[in-house]
């Protein structure tokens, strides 16, 4: 199996956070960490920025340039259609897979920019387990609470399990006595580029094996309040 091509989706039209995607986690623009992890990653031939900013673009040149990345860096710029916030990147891939990879083969890798934490090491540890297991891998994270504790609100029942056989029911609250359940966290999708052209394909997760990261490996950022919590982490780690 040969290399990966890693894709890195970055656009400029957050409307909750405006300009997440090049504000400063520990001095360096949130997307930089996503890319310079995909380009220092064992397994990755080309990192393709995806990106509707002309700014964006900018600035991942020069932080390559800067920090002599061997690794080729190239574009994929994007219409305000196509980087609208209506827009998935699913759908994007699958329908713009000739203009994205055009006669690149093997394996891509997409991670979003949102999550910072993760590595070059996982990288190349989902990339083996893709290897390993023959089939495409998505990262993914434990929930922090058992979710068997789910329930609904309403005016009229006040609350509802949402699963048969809620501990809130039969009484049997003790966590340890829970069975984990996961979720995708967004850092690691490896599957292989022809899989795009199939018409059968409807997510990235189809005939997928999960590769489980850390939750502190998994912080997703979503507004101002989680770049503490990453910024947090790193410091930590730094100590």
């Amino acid at each position: 199996m040969t290399g990966v091509t890693a894709f890195v989706p970055a656009r400029s039209g957050s409307k909750r956070f405006p300009g997440k995607n090049i504000h400063p986690l520990m001095g360096k623009p949130l997307v930089l960490w996503t890319l310079e992890a995909c380009a220092l990653a064992e397994c990755v031939t080309e990192v393709i920025f995806s990106t509707d900013s002309q700014e964006y673009r900018d600035i991942a040149s020069k932080h390559f340039d800067a920090l002599g990345i061997e690794t080729p860096l190239s574009f994929d710029l994007r219409s305000n259609d196509e980087a609208g916030d209506q827009v998935k990147i699913f759908d994007y891939l699958h329908q713009s897979v000739d203009k994205i990879f055009g006669a690149r083969d093997g394996d891509f890798l997409l991670a979003l920019p949102t999550v910072p934490l993760r590595t070059s090491a996982h990288i190349d540890q989902a990339f083996a387990e893709r290897q390993a297991t023959q089939k495409p891998v998505f990262s993914a994270m434990a929930y922090g609470f058992p979710i068997s504790f789910a329930f609904t609100v309403s005016d009229e029942a006040g609350w509802e399990p949402v699963f048969e056989g809620s501990p809130m029911k039969t009484g049997n609250t003790r966590s340890q006595d829970q069975k984990p359940a996961y979720h995708p966290n967004g850092a690691i999708y490896i599957r292989a580029i022809e899989d795009l052209r199939s018409g059968s394909l409807t997510t990235l997760y189809d005939y997928a094996t999960p590769f489980v990261m850390s939750a502190e490996n998994s912080v997703d950022i979503d507004n101002r309040s989680d770049f503490f919590v990453a910024e947090g982490i790193l410091r930590a780690e730094n100590d």
